[in-house]
């Protein structure tokens, strides 16, 4: 194996793992009292400003002169950026940052899905048994194992299949402007906007926390490591080895995500749990073997 090749998985784990680090993150704070709301906006708004510091050119500000291009960008930031963000930081609020990123990371399943449809094309045998396990999978997570109504987490599977669907436009919607623009500077404005849709929503009340230093520390990590330096990291690692072993290495993710749940939040698994996670995993696994 070169070292080019060792380097870029390399670059996608760590990406994979800082990404997983912020749901953590996030619902330490959560546990604490503070809004799903305000930390969303906080995390959409310092990532696209400093991004925003370092990708802005007189050649990418031509995109606010073409109104097709706005418009693209500007369903990127609600459907796209925002609505996976904040569902995202939703589902965690109502399960814990495992389940969550769990949910989160079956949907390359529906990009598929979606896929074939546009292409009228049918899925793969492969493709069909991923959906159904995928559809176990959510089953158990929904009920954890007690097949009860009462034992039913309706708004935390809510949330976490909705920012599945917000991946989805995340990784299908805007390609042209991000080919034509690049990438960060696409990330950059659609996370001030998706910022500002936010603080409309909000009505701009911004409630007075004291942040002690600790916290401070937190949504530093929030925004630095787990949201641009993820990203950044797991860009970068995707140019060298590729898409399809990108993603397949990025299975990490999730599973990383539930252990530090358990390891620094206390967060415990039910077999049942766990269960559900291998078959997401497995599921996925299928679906880019498939591709």
């Amino acid at each position: 194996m070169k070292r080019s090749y060792k380097f870029g998985v390399l670059l996608v784990i760590l990406g994979g793992l800082f990404w997983a680090s912020s749901g953590v993150m996030a619902e330490s704070l959560f546990k604490k009292g503070y809004s799903v709301d305000w930390v969303s906006f906080y995390r959409l708004f310092l990532t696209g400003l400093i991004l925003a510091l370092f990708s802005s050119t007189k050649n990418n500000m031509r995109i606010f002169r073409d109104k097709k291009e706005v418009l693209s960008l500007l369903l990127f930031a609600c459907f796209g950026l925002l609505l996976t963000q904040f569902a995202y930081f939703k589902a965690i609020a109502y399960i814990d940052a495992g389940t969550a990123t769990m949910i989160q990371y079956s949907a390359p399943i529906f990009i598929m899905l979606i896929i074939c449809l546009k292409s009228k094309i049918l899925p793969k045998k492969l493709d069909v048994l991923a959906l159904v396990i995928l559809l176990i999978a959510m089953f158990f997570l929904a009920f954890k194992g007690e097949f009860s109504l009462q034992k039913l987490n309706f708004w935390g599977l809510f949330w976490g299949i909705l920012s599945a669907f917000g991946v989805v436009y995340y990784s299908l919607g805007a390609r042209k402007i991000m080919l034509k623009y690049g990438v960060i500077f696409v990330m950059a404005y659609a996370s001030l906007i998706g910022a500002i849709i936010l603080f409309i929503l909000l009505l701009g009340k911004i409630p007075s926390y004291n942040f002690t230093f600790l916290e401070y520390g937190t949504m530093f990590g929030i925004v630095f490591v787990g949201t641009i330096l993820a990203f950044s990291l797991y860009l970068k690692g995707l140019e060298i080895i590729g898409a399809l072993k990108a993603s397949m290495i990025a299975c990490i993710e999730p599973v990383a995500a539930a252990f530090m749940t358990f390891l620094f939040l206390g967060t415990t698994y039910s077999f049942v749990d766990i269960f559900a996670f291998c078959l997401i995993i497995f599921s996925v696994f299928l679906n880019s073997k498939s591709r």
